[in-house]
């Protein structure tokens, strides 16, 4: 028999399962012990599999220790990528490229193993010197002296009553940072080996800046022992600050750190905007301080300033005015090179169309369908996003729900647009009762979708770095300077149960 038609044809990506949230670009970074990886499963036939089951056989480093899952699937419809994830704990971790293999098997095939690489970082806090390090094989990036937009203390309901509100964990949004690189080993050249062979340096400063985000709230939620550092370090505070109103305090600890997670991630990337997408200050700062032939480049520098015109919510073209300078240290002499410019986030959509049911009886699924718009008319589709929905019940607790778009269960084609997921009331029936709560009345949806890094394998570094994932694209979330509006989540659909 030929081997099962099933392929994971992209990279694994990382999954924190507390706040739910993918990690910058997908990797993975050891200063969280638990994170969750997870993979796009495409069916490369023209015709439905039926009878599938999918399983992580193995982890190129003994330091990653995954929880063994099989997924089954009654049938798989042509060209369907369905989203598969595995627990795994990443404490002794160790930096670099990693293997993964997973072993896929329909009726009427043999099983197929796929082997594809994943990305593990290693993020540190030194509080002595206020200073974060991301380690991986080609280097280390340090990140000090920063600047940034912090969360206002002052906090206040909206006047209706409306709004609801993540915990006080942040966002916190840089305006100014210093990141330091030690290449391992020197080199010659214009250009140092990129990390990984795949992203630019800024993404490693996003996932320091991320990691540093949400790890009080991994920390609050899964008690000590669970990161490698439970603090975070101190700012230069810069102005607007950002307005927050009073959180739900019956909303349920999982709604209140996903928000606060989802708050964070887009905040922090706003980061990665001011230090561009095609090309970030290292890559362009070594095309503009070419060393002598007897030269080795031992070490670099940026040191960057921006300024927010507007708030950095997900999907939004907001703009930073930059300025930044380059340092690249040789054992010969020192090179600099400065640049002020105007990026534009250029992660965009233009909103979430959400249907659900008016009205469901009780014992029937809640069902949720999300189409997110990019620009123009046109929409995300299939393993274009990581997507899910939260689902908060009358009584406060809330529930994750994936949103998928491969023509299973509420979905009603595969890669058409449309992602779908339901929750079975009856199983949250059981949660619900623990806290004795109804689960009749109305039921608030938040949808949230992040972009995938969807370059393929053996893609040309210099290209491959300009394909960047993890940016938020649509939120339930929204950030303001304005004082006069602090409604931070809201909404986007409902569902009375009767």
């Amino acid at each position: 028999m030929s081997a099962t038609p099933l392929q994971v044809l992209t990279r694994p990506f990382a999954i924190e399962p507390v706040t739910n949230i993918m990690l910058p670009d997908g990797i993975f970074d050891n200063a969280i012990y638990n994170l969750r990886i997870a993979c796009h499963y495409t069916n490369m036939s023209g015709a439905t599999l039926n009878n599938v089951t999918i399983y992580l056989e193995s982890v190129g480093d003994p330091g990653i220790v995954p929880v063994a899952k099989t997924f089954h699937f009654a049938s798989i419809p042509a060209g369907a990528a369905v989203l598969v994830m595995w627990d795994a704990n990443f404490k002794n971790a160790t930096p670099g490229k990693r293997l993964v293999s997973f072993v896929a098997k329909a009726d009427g095939f043999d099983s197929r193993r796929t082997i594809q690489q994943i990305f593990v970082s290693q993020t540190r806090f030194d509080s002595a010197s206020n200073t974060y390090t991301c380690s991986i094989e080609e280097g280390v990036l340090t990140m000090s002296n920063i600047s940034a937009i912090v969360q206002n203390p002052k906090w206040g309901k909206d006047r209706e009553g409306k709004c609801e509100c993540p915990p006080d964990f942040g966002p916190w949004i840089p305006t100014g940072v210093t990141l330091a690189w030690s290449p391992n080993p020197a080199y010659s050249g214009m250009h140092a080996e990129l990390p990984f062979s795949d992203p630019w340096w800024k993404v490693l400063a996003i996932i320091v800046a991320v990691i540093a985000a949400i790890v009080a709230i991994v920390a609050a939620v899964m008690g000590a022992g669970t990161a490698s550092f439970g603090v975070s370090g101190t700012f230069e505070e810069t102005d607007p600050s950002i307005d927050c109103c009073t959180p739900d305090v019956d909303a349920g600890p999982e709604k209140e750190f996903t928000v606060a997670g989802v708050a964070s991630v887009v905040a922090t990337v706003a980061l990665g905007v001011a230090l561009s997408d095609e090309a970030d200050p290292f890559w362009r700062g070594q095309a503009h301080t070419l060393p002598r032939a007897d030269e080795l480049t031992v070490g670099e520098k940026v040191v960057a300033k921006w300024k927010l015109p507007d708030a950095p919510n997900a999907g939004k073209a907001y703009t930073a005015d930059v300025e930044w300078t380059y340092t690249r240290f040789t054992t010969g002499k020192t090179y600099e090179y400065s640049v002020r410019e105007t990026q534009t986030n250029i992660h965009l959509s233009d909103g979430v169309e959400l249907e659900t049911p008016v009205t469901v009886g009780l014992g029937e699924p809640l069902w949720i369908r999300a189409k997110f718009m990019r620009t123009e008319g046109k929409f995300f589709k299939g393993t274009d996003l990581y997507a899910f929905a939260l689902l908060r019940s009358p009584g406060g607790l809330t529930f994750v729900v994936p949103l998928t778009d491969d023509g299973l269960g509420f979905d009603p084609g595969a890669n058409d647009g449309v992602y779908a997921g339901s929750l079975d009331i009856k199983k949250a029936m059981r949660r619900l009762l623990q806290y004795r709560l109804d689960p009749r009345g109305l039921w608030r949806v938040y949808a949230f979708a992040q972009d995938v890094n969807l370059t393929k394998p053996g893609t040309p570094p210099e290209i491959a770095a300009q394909h960047i994932g993890g940016f938020f694209v649509a939120s339930a979330v929204s950030i303001t300077f304005d004082p006069t509006l602090p409604c931070p989540l809201t909404a986007q659909g409902s569902i009375t149960v009767v």
